[in-house]
Order: C-alpha cells, then sequence, then structure tokens
C-alpha cells in the first residue's frame, strides 16, 4: 500500500556503512502538545537512497511530496518507509494563437 505524503523537509542525507547505503528525511510538522514542544516536532524519517538524488535542490523548509510505504517495525508496530518523490507539476505553458 503506498500513500503520499507532503513534509516540510529541513536536510535529507544518505550514508554508507559496509557497503550498505541508508538515506534519512529530516522533517517537521507543528508541535501536537505546544506545552512540552514550542515551534516544530522534527522527525527523522528513513528512505531509501533513490529519495536522495530525487530530492534534487531544494531550501530548507521546502514542502516535498513524497511516496511512502508501510514498513514492519519493532514490538509490532509499522512505520513509513519513503520510497519516492513526486516529480513537480510544471507550469502550464501559454500558448499564442496562430496569425493567420
Amino acid at each position: 500500500m503506498q500513500m503520499q505524503l507532503i513534509m516540510t523537509v529541513y536536510g535529507v542525507n544518505k550514508i554508507t556503512v559496509e557497503r550498505d547505503v541508508y538515506c534519512s528525511v529530516f522533517c517537521g510538522q507543528p508541535a501536537t502538545d505546544p506545552t512540552v514542544t514550542k515551534g516544530n516536532e522534527v522527525l527523522k524519517m528513513s528512505a531509501d537512497p533513490v529519495v536522495f538524488d530525487q530530492v534534487g535542490e531544494f531550501t530548507p523548509g521546502d514542502d516535498i511530496e513524497f511516496i511512502a510505504e508501510l514498513k514492519r517495525a519493532a514490538g509490532g508496530k509499522s512505520q513509513p518507509y519513503l520510497v519516492g518523490v513526486v516529480p513537480k507539476k510544471a507550469a502550464p505553458a501559454t500558448s499564442k494563437p496562430d496569425s493567420k
């Protein structure tokens, strides 16, 4: 099952450990409990290494739309795993009327 998530992204990193490549996306969301967190809650999400290249250039704090799948996690729980980036839609081209 795949889903699309729009997240405010602060950073993306890729690391190689003994020939295995891992990728993480650091994103944020408004605090769910402002009595214990001020500003944004920063989350680290696991991602497929292709996500690093698909993100391309961005400014920290930009909203990016990802494709995610649920993966099994410890304790019988599940967590989203980012598998790709939804391409940005190009602005519609303005067409010039034919001059006849």
